[in-house]
C-alpha cells in the first residue's frame, strides 16, 4: 500500500518593508531605521530589502528585540 502523500511545504513569501510597517504599525522610515541598526534582520535582493515573516513576528513578540524564530 502506498502511504498518503503529504502536500509539499511551501515557505511563506518574504515581506516587503511596507508589509513589515503595516504588521508592526510603524512608519516605513522606522522599518528602515531598525534594519540599519541591525535590530530587524533583512535579506538584500538587489537594491531591495525583504524580511522573513517569522523574524518580524519574533521581533514584535520580543518587544522590539530581534530573536531567532522558535527561540524564547
Amino acid at each position: 500500500m502506498d502511504a498518503p502523500h503529504a502536500a509539499p511545504l511551501v515557505p511563506e513569501p518574504l515581506w516587503t518593508a511596507e508589509d513589515v510597517a503595516g504588521f508592526l504599525r510603524v512608519s516605513l522610515s522606522m522599518v528602515y531605521k531598525l534594519r540599519r541598526q541591525g535590530s530587524l534582520p533583512a535579506i538584500r535582493v538587489g537594491a531591495l530589502f525583504r524580511f522573513e515573516p517569522d523574524a518580524v513576528r519574533a521581533f514584535g513578540r520580543g518587544g522590539g528585540v530581534a530573536r531567532e524564530p522558535g527561540h524564547q
